[in-house]
């Protein structure tokens, strides 16, 4: 297959090696696409993981609906940005999630999910790692049925939670470091957050 990968971050990097060592040909993109692109590289599959660009739907109609993103939430909870940081601030359900994109975001059907419970003791940057780990571990069990993909989607229950970038500020302000350990995060934004 030729598959377009679409990343912000270097943790997808290994993602991407990983489709490539099982043969297939992976055109790994950062920047801003647009459908004229898509449409003159005639890409199988698109997979997103880390993109901070959305995809439009004319986008996503070029690429025959066959785009999928890796978020590190358990949607339909902490749609949007800095999903880690939201879970932690909410007490909401921790995990990742494969689903289909659509024209909403982070709303379309669902491949597979896994929960992620937090360590003792980790930090926001152990934290993130965790999630980063476990949502490539998912991408590649799921990866193994990609035939199946269709028969497997299914929609999320419940209406969730969705954060921007510019809600996410409340959070961001109080980090001095990602080695802040997670209790500590949790009081400062109590002291911080208005209520």
């Amino acid at each position: 297959m030729k598959i377009l990968g679409l990343y912000n971050n270097e943790c997808a990097l290994p993602l991407f090696d990983y489709l490539e060592s099982k043969g297939h040909e992976v055109v790994r993109v950062s920047e801003k696409i647009t459908a004229d692109y898509c449409r003159a590289n005639c890409f199988d599959l698109a997979v997103s993981y880390t993109y901070k660009y959305i995809l439009s739907a004319e986008i996503l109609d070029v690429l025959n609906n066959n785009a999928v993103n890796l978020h590190n939430s358990y949607l339909p909870f902490n749609r949007g940005a800095s999903p880690n940081l939201w879970s932690l601030a909410d007490a909401t359900v921790r995990g990742v999630t494969l689903h289909y994109m659509d024209a909403d975001l982070d709303k379309g059907f669902i491949i597979a999910q896994r929960i992620v419970a937090e360590g003792d003791g980790e930090t926001l940057k152990s934290s993130y790692d965790n999630l980063d780990k476990n949502a490539k571990e998912l991408f590649i069990e799921a990866f193994s049925y990609y035939e199946f993909w269709n028969d497997m989607k299914k929609k999320a229950i419940g209406a969730g939670t969705y954060h921007s970038v510019s809600d996410t500020k409340v959070l961001t302000d109080v980090i001095d470091s990602y080695s802040m350990t997670i209790d500590d995060f949790l009081k400062k934004i109590k002291n911080n957050r208005p209520l």
